[in-house]
């Protein structure tokens, strides 16, 4: 019989993954972006210069869920897997990055809003490599 104490439960987790308190922030910083997603296309509709995901109608206004999947795919990966969020992180970025590039000579002011989201999804993504889980063994 081993007169260890039995793991923790910081010690079971695996490394990589994110601690809760940040796995916390990077969900509400994201639920806040996808937020912000939706202040923008309101703003967009009320200026007259929709940006391009919201001009489609009939099948093609799925697109119109586009910018939203980034925050989306970010939250869902955290809680269920959170070693997994940089990755998620960068492709929520690009796919904001990219968003805001196709608005630029529709709606330049909301392509900037996006492109301010894009980089707070960046930010995000590389605060909460700081806040990752590290091996015992080798310290990363």
């Amino acid at each position: 019989m081993s007169s260890l104490p039995p793991p923790s439960e910081t010690q079971s987790l695996r490394s990589g993954s994110l601690t809760k308190p940040w796995a916390v922030a990077v969900v509400i910083t994201h639920l806040l972006i996808a937020g912000s997603l939706v202040v923008l296309a309101i703003s967009a509709q009320t200026v007259g210069k929709p940006t391009w995901w919201l001009q489609f109608s009939g099948a093609l206004s799925i697109l119109a869920v586009v910018p939203f999947l980034a925050p989306a795919v970010v939250v869902l990966v955290t809680v269920r897997a959170s070693q997994l969020s940089p990755i998620a992180g960068l492709l929520a970025t690009a796919i904001l990055a990219a968003t805001s590039i196709f608005d630029i000579s529709r709606s330049p002011g909301i392509a900037l809003g996006e492109a301010v989201l894009a980089g707070c999804t960046a930010l995000t993504t590389i605060a909460a490599t700081a806040g990752r889980r590290r091996s015992v063994k080798s310290g990363f």
